[in-house]
């Protein structure tokens, strides 16, 4: 008789192109299927994973061997629940094909080159299909679609760029290109502001690449480990008021699911509520190590892989804000370099920014080729203000936030 089992299936195919130095390449035609495998013996998770459905019964088996090297916790198998309908896929996506993606590439190009032939433009689709079962009687599945357009443009000694995922066909994908062009063209001749420190506004694409370096401190197993400079903050007020961050699988991002990757269903989950600390994210099996009864944020990278704490879509809550230019001088950042070297356990960071104004009672002077230095945890305690319209970039919801007091180094 098998032991109580986890059977995770995934099927993915993802069609990727380039245009570079005036060519149009493929870059990748992938196409990929197989089976996760988890099962708990004496109180213990092993898991194996399989090509084939043929080879899943001695894909437990080895699992079975494998759980003998992992902890003993209160594991158990996700239950059949109701979950919420998320509209995540898209025909029309799930159909693209070379010739359809190379139209697409063409209109992105010709939105781009408005002003310059120096241009990349970075064009993937994804076609996905889900399906997670059990021996606790779950067993469902969805399917899920994606597009990526990224877009450069060097346009004289200026530089734009333009980036977004859907889950559904955009239709204008000129305008995308056009935005980088335009872009491009009033970052020319950049200044460097004196050294200093300034009030920061953070377009939408900034601040989805600082979110990444505050984002794991929220995670269930940094907690569990104190690794997590908040791991002892749950409850507590650390951030601004003006600050409330929610994870949300049910919205239509490109991280959006009906349920995660163990089978919970998604719901909106607050991380960060008003500055106060509210929730660490939690996949079963670390939700049970730590004793905590709040789980949901499973995700795994492929079939292969052993599962673990991630998230869905990342939403932060509009303020009041109209316009935060109206704050005076500030410097608007729209897009930055170098937050992979940020260090995510103390949250010291080092930025250059690419692209960005020098803004001041409605005029706008390019800068770019300097650093912001500073501290997440200070800098999300430092926000004077949020606007209030939400743009949404794939999985990640966001307006734009502005900061006080971020060093400036020129």
């Amino acid at each position: 008789m098998l032991s109580p089992h986890e059977i995770y299936f995934n099927k993915n195919a993802d069609l990727s192109m380039m245009f570079s130095g005036g060519k149009t390449k493929i870059r990748e035609l992938t196409k990929s299927s197989g089976y996760g495998i988890r099962v708990l013996k004496d109180r213990k998770i092993g898991f194996s994973y399989c090509v084939k459905e043929d080879e899943i019964e001695k894909a437990v088996r080895n699992a079975e061997i494998f759980s003998r090297f992992s902890k003993e916790s209160g594991f158990s198998f996700v239950e059949k629940k109701e979950y919420p309908q998320v509209k995540v896929y898209d025909e029309k996506i799930a159909g693209l094909g070379i010739v359809d993606l190379k139209e697409i590439m063409d209109q992105v190009r010709d939105g781009a080159s408005r002003y310059s032939d120096n241009i990349k433009v970075i064009l993937s689709s994804s076609n996905d299909e889900t399906k997670i079962e059990n021996s606790n009687g779950f067993g469902e599945d969805y399917k899920s679609t994606s597009i990526s357009v990224y877009v450069e443009v060097m346009d004289g000694t200026g530089f734009g760029y333009y980036y977004n995922a859907f889950t559904y066909l955009p239709k204008n994908f000129t305008g995308m290109g056009a935005d980088a062009a335009d872009m491009a063209r009033k970052t020319r001749m950049p200044e460097k502001p004196e050294d200093g420190e300034y009030t920061i506004i953070m377009e939408p694409e900034a601040a989805d690449d600082l979110i990444d370096v505050l984002i794991p401190s929220l995670m269930g197993d940094w907690k569990r480990r104190r690794i997590s400079k908040l791991s002892e903050k749950e409850g507590e007020k650390v951030f601004s008021s003006k600050l409330s961050i929610y994870e949300d699988g049910t919205l239509e991002g490109t991280a959006g699911r009906p349920f995660d990757d163990e089978g919970t269903p998604s719901e909106r989950l607050p991380l960060v509520e008003k500055g106060v600390v509210k929730n660490f994210a939690y996949d079963r099996e670390n939700a049970f190590l730590e004793g905590v009864k709040k789980w949901g944020q499973c995700n795994r990278s492929d079939y292969y892989s052993e599962p673990g704490i991630g998230f869905s879509n990342i939403v932060i809550e509009g303020g009041d804000y109209k316009n935060l230019e109206e704050l005076g001088r500030v410097i608007v950042v729209n897009s930055l370099h170098g937050t992979h070297t940020a260090n995510r356990t103390s949250g010291d960071f080092g930025v250059e920014v690419n692209s960005g104004f020098l803004a001041y009672k409605g005029e706008r002077i390019p800068v770019r080729g300097f650093m912001l230095t500073g501290n997440i945890f200070n800098l999300f305690k430092n926000i004077v203000g949020i606007e209030k319209r939400v743009k949404s970039l794939g999985s990640f919801f966001c307006p734009r936030i502005a900061f006080e007091k971020l060093r400036v180094v020129s």
